[in-house]
């Protein structure tokens, strides 16, 4: 069931995130899109030592960069000076980061992170 919102209603929502005014304003204009960040927003983070088999980047809800198995398999040209509205990275066909601007909206990717740095510290030689 796809579930649609009432502009209002999507403005309250991402007041709820706690996002800035601007971030607020580009999501307005994509109730799609917010729809899917509502359901991103809901799954757990990544675990750590997850590695994609699929890596996707999205500029402005466009497919730019595609790489499986670590191998590059599709990049559409972009002006160097682009400055897309968001930003979006999937994982295997699920969102794993989305930004707009350098702001995240969804970070699913953090305990992965968190796990990098930690075992950077745990095998740290004094």
């Amino acid at each position: 069931m796809v579930q649609t919102f009432k502009a209002q209603d999507i403005q309250a929502l991402l007041q709820e995130w706690e996002l800035s005014e601007t971030a607020i304003a580009v999501l307005a204009k994509e109730p799609e899109i917010v729809t899917e960040l509502i359901h991103a927003r809901h799954l757990p983070l990544l675990p750590p030592g997850y590695v994609p088999t699929v890596v996707e980047l999205l500029f402005d809800d466009v497919p730019y960069v595609r790489s499986e198995k670590g191998q590059l398999v599709y990049l559409r040209y972009c002006e160097p000076d682009y400055q897309p509205p968001f930003v979006e990275y999937r994982f295997d066909g699920q969102m794993a980061v989305f930004q707009v601007g350098g702001e995240y909206v969804v970070n699913r990717v953090e305990g992965m992170a968190q796990a990098i740095a930690l075992q950077g510290l745990l095998h740290k030689e004094d």
